[in-house]
C-alpha cells in the first residue's frame, strides 16, 4: 500500500483477496477523514469501495489464479472525492446461469450513494469504475 503525503491522494495496490478488503476499507476511511470529508459521505465511501472491491476480488480473475491485484486511487478537488477502483483481469463478461448466483446490487448500490460513476472494461485487460462524490461541509 502506498500513500503519496506531500498531496492529498491515495495510492492501495494489494492483492485481490478477501484478506485486501479491510485493509483498503479503513485506509480509505481514514484518508477521507483526514481530507475533512463528513461522516456520512465516509459511510458511503466506505460502503462503494467494499462493494466495488469485492466485485474485483470475486468476479477479475480466475478461480486458479490467486495472483490477482486490486488498485485503489482516492483524489480530492475542491469540490469533490474521485475514487477509482480497478483490476487488470477478465474483464466484464455475462455470467452463465450455472455459475454461482448473485443478488446484483453492487452497482446499483455504488450508484445510489455516488454523485456519480462510469464503469469500463476491456475483456482480458481488466476494469475500471470511477466514482465522484460531491463533498459536503465537513461535519
Amino acid at each position: 500500500m502506498q500513500s503519496n503525503q506531500d498531496d492529498a491522494q491515495l495510492h492501495i495496490t494489494l492483492p485481490a483477496q478477501p484478506a485486501s478488503l479491510p485493509i483498503v476499507r479503513r485506509a480509505v476511511a481514514a484518508h477521507a477523514e483526514k481530507l475533512g470529508v463528513a461522516r456520512g459521505r465516509i459511510a458511503d465511501l466506505k460502503t462503494v469501495v467494499s462493494e466495488a472491491c469485492a466485485n474485483v476480488i470475486r468476479h477479475a480473475y480466475g478461480e486458479e489464479d490467486g495472483s490477482g491485484v486490486l488498485e485503489v486511487d482516492l483524489t480530492p478537488s475542491d469540490r469533490a472525492l474521485n475514487m477509482v477502483v480497478r483490476d487488470f483481469g477478465g474483464g466484464i463478461r455475462p455470467l452463465s446461469s450455472e455459475e454461482a448466483p448473485s443478488l446484483r446490487l453492487g452497482l446499483p448500490i455504488i450508484g445510489a450513494l455516488s454523485s456519480s460513476f462510469e464503469l469500463v472494461s476491456v475483456l482480458s485487460r481488466g476494469t475500471e469504475i470511477t466514482v465522484r462524490f460531491d463533498l459536503l461541509a465537513a461535519s
